[in-house]
């Protein structure tokens, strides 16, 4: 029986070991030549001039949370709808999660609600780019700009993704991409954080290592300058251990030459399924607007009837080999929240009927449209 993932990382085996080889060779593994060499391609890439390479999208969202202020007695407008790590980092620093509802046909946040839900303890607000596609930046940026609030965007699933014809990193403070293991672009893990203001760049790029300044400790190499340990280039506030080393970037480099190819393919496969979706009368797409260039990491519908079981719907999708998933279940509903609870009824909606579809590159249009027959052929 064919299989198709909803997941497989992109990996130039010759590429990637040939980049590792180097990296083995010089017995120097930590944060150097390929970190920065890494960065620089990716920035280019994004279109980002202050961007921190680091060891996790995670990393990014402590970071800029961080930087945001987010503590005991503080709160952050967040979305429900999103994998747990774009949340953690709220409750580790302290902070009290307030949920936002999200508009049930973008699964994403919406700004209406998050200008309902801030107070004067607001430190933040994080918005998710929902399986690649751009939030409705325009009108978040005014909500956070009028409350003077700063904007947390979770790009982890929009990595090459445009808003009116923009790069995504140009509409938050912060920014936070994820080449994690099932992302179009993969280090094996690995993140980064774009910051708009250049003060709290290099603010961010000292927190990402204990609180010095690497760039003032050690030189292009990664090898210590003299008189590194100087306490003058410590900051008042510890930072964490959250660097990228030179076996991930080495890994990434391999990758970039391909992203575009794969992005390419990912989103003709998506156009593809909307195409053989238009009109069905048991699934509609999740609604990309025209103004935004998704990623389509993954393609994503709900189920039009109530009635329907979805979880039916993907035990038979998953017995024909086709891996149909949530991707990611409500946040409000993990334990570790339930003091943030609240009535979401978008959220609602569309948890319950959420059902996401691989469109990666790994699929031909003849594997699309199996696909979407076998979807219409199992909801019944």
């Amino acid at each position: 029986m064919t299989q198709y993932p909803l997941f497989k990382v992109h990996i130039d085996t010759d590429s990637a070991l040939d980049e590792l080889r180097t990296v083995f060779d010089t017995g120097f593994v930590n944060e150097g030549v390929q970190v920065t060499e890494f960065a620089a391609a990716v920035a280019a890439r994004l279109g980002a001039e202050n961007l921190v390479p680091l060891n996790s999208c995670t990393s990014a969202l402590t970071l800029a949370m961080r930087l945001c202020g987010v503590g005991p007695g503080t709160e952050v407008v967040a979305t429900p709808m999103t994998c747990i790590a774009s949340n953690t980092p709220i409750v580790n620093l302290g902070g009290r999660v307030v949920w936002a509802d999200i508009k049930p046909m973008t699964a994403m946040i919406d700004p209406e609600d998050v200008a309902r839900k801030i107070t004067d303890k607001t430190r933040a607000v994080v918005c998710v780019d929902w399986a690649g596609t751009p939030c409705e930046f325009d009108r978040l940026a005014e909500v956070c700009r009028d409350a003077g609030v700063p904007l947390i965007q979770d790009a982890a699933h929009a990595f090459g993704a445009t808003y009116n014809g923009r790069p995504i990193c140009e509409f938050a403070d912060y920014t936070c991409f994820s080449f994690q293991a099932i992302k179009h672009l993969s280090c094996g893990d690995g993140g980064a954080l774009v910051v708009r203001d250049p003060e709290r760049f290099a603010m961010a790029k000292k927190l990402k290592w204990f609180g010095y300044d690497r760039d003032a400790t050690k030189d292009e190499k990664g090898n210590w300058k003299g008189q590194a340990w100087s306490a003058d280039v410590l900051e008042d506030e510890v930072g964490y251990k959250y660097n990228m080393n030179n076996v991930s970037a080495a890994i990434g480099l391999s990758q970039l030459p391909h992203i575009d190819r794969i992005l390419d393919r990912h989103r003709a496969n998506a156009k593809r399924f909307d195409e053989l979706f238009d009109g069905s009368k048991s699934i509609e797409p999740l609604h990309r607007p025209d103004i935004c260039e998704s990623s389509s990491w993954v393609y994503t519908a709900v189920l039009k009837d109530e009635n329907v079981n979805r979880d039916e719907v993907l035990v038979r999708l998953n017995d024909e080999g086709i891996a149909a998933g949530l991707v990611h279940i409500p946040n409000n509903l993990y334990s570790c929240f339930q003091d943030s609870d609240v009535d979401l009824p978008g959220v609602t909606y569309f948890g319950d009927r959420q059902i996401s579809l691989p469109c990666g590159w790994w699929l031909e249009q003849p594997d699309i449209e199996h696909i979407a027959a076998r979807v219409s052929a199992a909801i019944v």
